[in-house]
């Protein structure tokens, strides 16, 4: 398909050529990322003009051999390299990137080596083996970081975050492209609502990492307990805080009313889990000592969150 495009494209220049129509063709790559440099404007020095003498059927012999492997569905809009002092990786160095979207800082103290960081800004086209699977959507870039250094035995030593594109956090989380499964995987983090973000801490050197959101609400699952307030409370990765809902026990027929104080589970890594119960809460509807009970969660009111301007 790729290579079709090209072919056309090829095809149409060559006719306004004939009819006397001038042409500037070029095929030039997005500038580096960088505070200084002007996003929009093309990097020159890789511009590739065709010769006056070209034919459509010699142009189109030097095409490159575009593979229409799942990785040509995927645009990198920038890239940027940083290199790391041993100093400055003692010390724990931080950077942002991409308009401050993404942020890497290696833990201090626990890696003394010079470092290359290589990061990558990604959209991805339409039948990228990438795509969000069924029931999600993406909810920021995709982001790639691939850390070089000697001696990267991480354990946990990289943070970053990531800022999401919407206004509120609700069924967000953060993921990892999985090469092994071509699946995206869950990333255990920590949200920041105040900044839009999410915060990780992991142990891998190179990785394609996003936020992925959650678009179908979870009506059945599995609640879960635990001990915050002491009250008819419960933890929603699906509705915001003040929200009020009725959760049932679908093998009892056991129901109980709950507010929505608090954000969990984390659905990344507890995908069947539907919502955490207060243990008050779970008492009027399950025994305690269950753990989970299976339920149907229904909205009774349902607070809207503010669009920040």
């Amino acid at each position: 398909m790729i290579k079709s495009n090209y072919k056309i494209l090829i095809r149409l220049l060559i006719t306004l050529a004939v009819f006397g129509s001038s042409v500037n063709f070029a095929l030039a790559q997005q500038s580096p990322f960088g505070d200084s440099t002007d996003s929009t404007a093309p990097n020159l020095g890789s511009i590739q003009f065709l010769p006056d003498n070209a034919t459509q059927q010699n142009i189109i012999d030097q095409l490159p051999d575009i593979s229409l492997s799942e990785q040509a569905k995927e645009t990198v809009l920038n890239t940027v390299s940083f290199e790391f002092s041993q100093e400055e990786v003692r010390k724990g160095k931080k950077v942002k990137a991409f308009d401050d979207k993404f942020v890497f800082q290696i833990d201090k103290k626990i890696l003394n080596s010079p470092a290359t960081l290589n990061l990558k800004e990604i959209i991805l086209q339409p039948g990228s083996l990438m795509a969000a699977p069924d029931g999600f959507q993406l909810a920021s870039r995709v982001y790639e970081f691939d850390y070089v250094g000697a001696g990267t035995d991480l354990k946990k030593a990289v943070w970053f975050s990531i800022k999401y594109d919407s206004s509120d956090y609700f069924r967000k989380n953060l993921y990892y492209f999985d090469d092994a499964t071509g699946k995206w995987a869950g990333i255990k983090g920590i949200i920041s609502n105040t900044a839009s973000k999410i915060v990780a801490n992991v142990s891998m050197a190179k990785a394609r990492v996003a936020i992925l959101e959650d678009i179908d609400i979870m009506t059945e699952g599995y609640a879960s307990w635990y001990k915050y307030k002491g009250c008819n409370c419960a933890a929603s990765p699906d509705y915001p805080k003040g929200t009020k809902l009725k959760v049932t026990n679908v093998q009892n027929g056991k129901s109980v009313t709950v507010k929505v104080n608090d954000w969990g589970p984390d659905r990344s890594v507890f995908p069947n889990r539907v919502i955490d119960l207060d243990v008050v809460a779970f008492k009027q509807i399950a025994s305690k000592s269950a753990g989970l009970c299976q339920v149907k969660v229904e909205p009774v009111s349902v607070v809207e969150t503010t669009v920040k301007k």
